[in-house]
């Protein structure tokens, strides 16, 4: 299975606004210079996952985006479905292409790309938005300083 730049940066976009630690909104700006990603992409991703469902935006000069349901809520397979389409472990390349008929060898290899597809549904159903937030390691400031007083 391979996912797009699109979908990647979709779910990045998503753990980003998972991970923030206050309610306000982020911008696309911000968003894009946390994740190191092109704001002009973001902007089409982040209209198609408000489309989604997924997010919500604000206007105005405190605006941006926020996220629409509790990140535990959201799988990756749907925000992979929404942003990618159908889920398939990867293409099996073979003699048959065009209008041809699959060998019999090529037929008998059916069973497992079935259960490579179901066992990739199963996982990424199993994992959430949250779950990968979590799984990401709090930043350091390197201008922080704690201040011992007695």
């Amino acid at each position: 299975m391979e996912l797009s730049a699109r979908t990647m940066y979709g779910l990045r976009a998503l753990v980003t606004l998972a991970g923030a630690r206050s309610d306000s909104p982020m911008s696309i700006q911000e968003i894009a210079d946390d994740e190191e990603l092109p704001s002009k992409f973001l902007e089409g991703i982040m209209a198609d996952l408000k489309r989604g469902g997924f997010v919500e935006s604000r206007r105005g000069a405190n605006g941006g985006y926020l996220l629409a349901q509790p990140p535990s809520e959201v799988t990756l397979l749907e925000i992979i479905r929404h942003l990618g389409g159908p889920v398939a472990p990867f293409e099996a390349c073979g003699r048959s292409t065009g209008g041809e008929e699959p060998t019999e060898r090529e037929q008998a290899f059916q069973p497992v790309w079935s259960e490579i597809r179901e066992a990739t549904i199963r996982i990424l159903e199993d994992y959430t938005i949250q779950d990968i937030c979590d799984s990401v390691p709090e930043e350091r400031h390197e201008d922080f300083a704690p201040i011992y007083q007695i």
